[in-house]
C-alpha cells in the first residue's frame, strides 16, 4: 500500500499510496526541543500513532469530519489526502507557557472560557499569530470557512476535555490543523503527545515534555503512561 515518501517533518513522514486520494502518516521517535535540538525518545512514534488513531476515530464517532481512515500499524495511519490550510489552531483551556507569561496570568489558572488562537505556519521560522481578518485578506480561508473552523475547534475541545477528564487529566491546550476535502473543512494532521499538554490530576503534575528535556527516559515514561491511560477500554 505504501509507495514513496512525499515529505518529512519534525514528527512524521508522509508517504503516497496506491490510491492517489490517500496517504500514510508515519510517526517518528524524534522530539524537537524549542532550541531546535532533536532527541530520539524510545517508542514515541508508536505511542503517538496509536493515540492519534484512537482520538481521530473517537472524534469521528461524534460526527467530527476527520481525514482518518484506518490504522495500518502502531506507527502508521491511513488518511485521506486534504488540501491543507497553512494554519495551526491553538485551543487553550488553562493559562500555561507563553500565555501565562505574556499576560501575567498565574500558571495553571483555568480560563473563564476557552481561547482559540490562529497561527500562520512557516516552513522554517516560528509560526506567526494572526486573526480572522489576516486569514481572509491573505486568501488563506473564507469567512464561512473560518466560522466552521471555529465551530469545529470548539466542539473538538468540548469532546476532548471530557474524554481527558474521565482519564484524570486536565486538557491544558492543544494544536490542530485543517484542510479542504471537496470544499468541506476537515480535521487533519495528528492529535498526540506532540500536540497537546496535560495536567495529571493523579500526581498534580504539568505534563509539558519540554520540561523534561534533560531526561529522555522520563519523557519516554510519561508518553507511555499517557498512551496507556488514554487507550483504556472504559469511556
Amino acid at each position: 500500500m505504501k509507495e514513496k515518501k512525499i515529505s518529512e517533518g519534525k514528527t512524521k513522514k508522509i508517504f503516497s499510496t496506491t490510491k492517489e486520494e490517500q496517504l500514510i502518516l508515519y510517526f517518528k521517535d524524534d522530539y524537537v526541543l524549542k532550541s531546535g535540538k532533536k532527541l530520539a525518545i524510545t517508542n514515541k512514534g508508536k505511542s503517538n500513532g496509536l493515540v492519534s488513531a484512537y482520538l481521530l476515530n473517537y472524534l469521528k464517532s461524534y460526527n467530527v469530519a476527520t481525514h482518518f481512515i484506518d490504522q495500518v500499524s502502531e506507527r502508521e495511519i491511513l488518511v485521506a489526502k486534504l488540501d491543507m490550510l497553512p494554519l495551526e489552531v491553538l485551543v487553550r483551556n488553562f493559562a500555561a507557557g507563553i500565555l501565562a507569561e505574556r499576560y501575567k496570568v498565574k500558571e495553571g489558572t483555568e480560563l473563564e472560557c476557552p481561547i482559540i488562537e490562529y497561527y500562520l505556519k512557516h516552513e522554517e521560522n516560528e509560526d506567526s499569530m494572526i486573526n480572522e481578518d489576516h486569514l481572509i485578506s491573505f486568501g488563506h480561508a473564507s469567512s464561512d470557512e473560518i466560522k466552521e473552523i471555529h465551530r469545529l475547534s470548539s466542539k473538538i475541545n468540548a469532546i476532548l476535555r471530557d474524554f481527558f477528564r474521565r482519564r484524570n487529566y486536565h486538557l491544558i491546550d492543544f494544536r490542530i490543523e485543517y484542510g479542504r476535502q471537496n470544499d468541506r473543512i476537515v480535521l487533519g494532521d495528528e492529535i498526540s503527545m506532540d500536540t497537546f499538554r496535560l495536567w495529571d490530576l493523579t500526581t498534580d503534575t504539568y505534563l509539558d515534555l519540554e520540561r523534561f528535556k534533560r531526561n529522555r527516559e522520563k519523557m519516554a515514561e510519561i508518553i507511555d503512561d499517557i498512551k496507556s491511560r488514554l487507550l483504556m477500554e472504559s469511556s
